[in-house]
Formats: structure tokens, C-alpha cells, sequence
């Protein structure tokens, strides 16, 4: 008859066994393939950045990474499938800030420690405010924010409702106590054609897509409203440089893993994804996505998350964005 203190010594043996063989497994680690969770749609161009820095990864990592697209709900979906990920490692996910705003829209608290595990950014978009020139006639920041004091009835559209576009844009009003309307759209092709073609005259988006309109002038690029200037557009001015920080919107994306997740899986994660950003051919192929590197590693980057959180959850309660509003 088995005592209960050789049950005991057995069950505490067999803990430091799995312990001792979870530690070797996460020693040399990976390997196998590893799933990587996006919530983004197929063919747009944070689907294309993903992709781009999944192939530097994989090179780091010396493993296939297989790329799952799990759209909908602005990230939600992806976020929520993720939370109950084994945290093994050989399940990531791409996490943009655009759905830290989606959590507060849908009023579900960020509960970062049971979400995910923050590993590092790697990538920002650069998001300028342009007009249909043919409908409003300014060329900076100055004579827009005039012409928006003297026009109070005017409309602007961004890439959809409750995106950072779209936020960005309320809490710019709220500063200058100045006031446009919305018009939502179902990503930036349908909204960027009803402002070329003068149905909406304002548009807040990538700088990529917008630059080949610019050059031809069917579009004019007012000022960058993200925190660095574009390399697409490197003489057009930040809002933040024209000392106007309210308006601010950066697009960014990083690498996380499932709660739990050992710290040797972690450092190895870290490691590949700061090599990764240091990469000549990741900086060139990101260009061509219409994104550039910016690197943050864990801390900086949870902290980053927080305080992005915090911003936008602000301006969403505020407009009752959360309400319906």
C-alpha cells in the first residue's frame, strides 16, 4: 500500500521532472514550425509587413513560420482565439495598436497579463492628413486649421469607425475646440476613392498609399500627423514638429506571446526580433509595404502598450464610442 508520504515524494518528483524537461525543450527551442496569428484580412498592407518580417524570423529562427490570417472585429477576433494559446512558443501573434482601441470599443478591458506577453515592435506606418484640393484649397496645417474654424459643417473620412484615424481626428477637434464629422468607410480603398472622386474633401491615411495621388496632384498632403516624418514624403512636417501634439497617430505593430510563456522562449523570441529590425533586407522589403522598422523591446514596448491604451480608451469614452456613441 502506497503511503501518503511516497505519494507525496512521488507527485514532487514527477513535478521537477516536467519542470526539469519544460526547461530543456525551452532551451532549444524551436524546434518545429510556429504558428503566426494575424488579424489582419489577406492582401492589405499590414497583412504585406507581417509577412515580410515573418520571413526575417523565420531566418533568425532557423523555422518555417506559418502565417495565419484570423480577420474580424478589428483584431478582436485574433486577440480573444489568442489568449488561450498553449504558451509553448509555437504559437505568436502580430498585435497592432488599432486593436488596443477595438478592446475599449467594445468595452472589454486590455488585462494585458492574461492576454499576452509583450516580445518587441518591429514596425510603423507613417499617417499623413491630406485634402481633395479641388474641394478645400490649404497647403499646411495652418490654413487647414483656419479653413475648418470658417467652414464648421465639414466632413473628413479615414480606413473605419473607432480607428486610429478616426480617434486621432476627434482628439485633435477636442484640443482646438474645432469640429468635423465622420464618415465612416470599411477600409482606406473605398474612403480613398470618395475623396479622390470629391464626395469627401479630408482624409486621414497611410502616407504610402496616399503618395502616388499626391505626386499627381489629385490629392494634397497637409501635414504628417504620426511622431516621425514619412521617407515617402520626407519634407512634409509633423504636427508634432508644428507644435500641435494632439494631433498624433501612430500605426505600429509587434510580436507577442501567450501569457506564461517561458522566460528561455521570451529571451530566444527578443533576440530574433531585435536581429530582425537590424536588418538591412527587413528595412528595404518594409519600404516597399509602405512601413518603417521601429524598435522596442519587451519593456518599452508593454509599457508603450499601456500608455497607447490609456490615450485612446480616453478619447473613446469620451465620444461614447463605447456606448454606441
Amino acid at each position: 500500500m502506497i503511503t501518503k508520504r511516497r505519494f507525496l515524494m512521488a507527485l514532487a518528483s514527477l513535478a521537477g521532472a516536467v519542470t526539469e524537461l519544460a526547461h530543456a525543450q525551452s532551451e532549444d527551442y524551436p524546434r518545429r514550425p510556429i504558428k503566426l496569428i494575424i488579424g489582419f484580412a489577406p492582401g492589405g498592407s499590414s497583412d504585406a509587413t507581417v509577412r515580410t518580417f515573418a520571413l526575417e524570423l523565420e531566418r533568425q529562427l532557423g523555422q518555417p513560420i506559418v502565417v495565419e490570417n484570423r480577420a474580424g472585429a478589428t483584431g478582436l477576433v485574433a486577440m480573444e482565439s489568442f489568449a488561450h494559446a498553449r504558451p509553448d512558443g509555437y504559437t505568436l501573434m502580430m498585435l497592432s495598436n488599432v486593436s488596443l482601441s477595438a478592446l475599449h470599443v467594445a468595452r472589454k478591458p486590455l488585462d494585458m497579463d492574461k492576454r499576452f506577453t509583450p516580445i518587441g515592435m518591429f514596425s510603423a506606418t507613417r499617417v499623413i492628413l491630406v485634402v481633395n484640393p479641388k474641394m478645400i484649397d490649404v497647403r499646411d496645417l495652418a490654413g487647414f486649421t483656419d479653413y475648418v474654424r470658417r467652414h464648421p459643417d465639414l466632413h473628413y473620412t479615414s480606413a473605419g469607425h473607432g480607428g486610429l484615424g478616426h480617434l486621432g481626428m476627434e482628439l485633435w477637434s477636442r484640443a482646438s475646440g474645432l469640429k468635423l464629422s465622420h464618415v465612416p468607410y470599411r477600409g482606406t480603398a473605398p474612403a480613398l476613392e470618395d475623396v479622390r472622386g470629391g464626395r469627401v474633401p479630408i482624409m486621414v491615411l497611410d502616407a504610402n498609399a496616399a503618395l502616388p495621388l499626391v505626386e499627381a496632384g489629385v490629392l494634397r498632403a497637409v501635414v504628417n500627423v504620426s511622431s516621425q516624418r514619412s521617407p515617402a514624403m520626407p519634407d512634409l512636417p509633423t504636427a508634432l514638429e508644428l507644435g500641435v501634439p494632439s494631433l498624433q497617430i501612430d500605426g505600429t505593430i509587434g510580436l507577442v506571446a501567450p501569457p506564461a510563456t517561458p522566460a528561455p522562449i521570451l529571451d530566444r523570441l527578443r533576440s530574433a526580433i531585435r536581429q530582425g529590425t537590424e536588418s538591412e533586407a527587413f528595412a528595404h522589403a518594409a519600404r516597399g509595404t509602405g512601413a518603417v522598422k521601429r524598435y522596442m523591446d519587451a519593456p518599452e514596448y508593454g509599457a508603450w502598450l499601456l500608455k497607447e491604451s490609456e490615450r485612446w480608451g480616453g478619447v473613446i469614452r469620451e465620444i461614447g464610442l463605447d456606448r454606441g456613441g
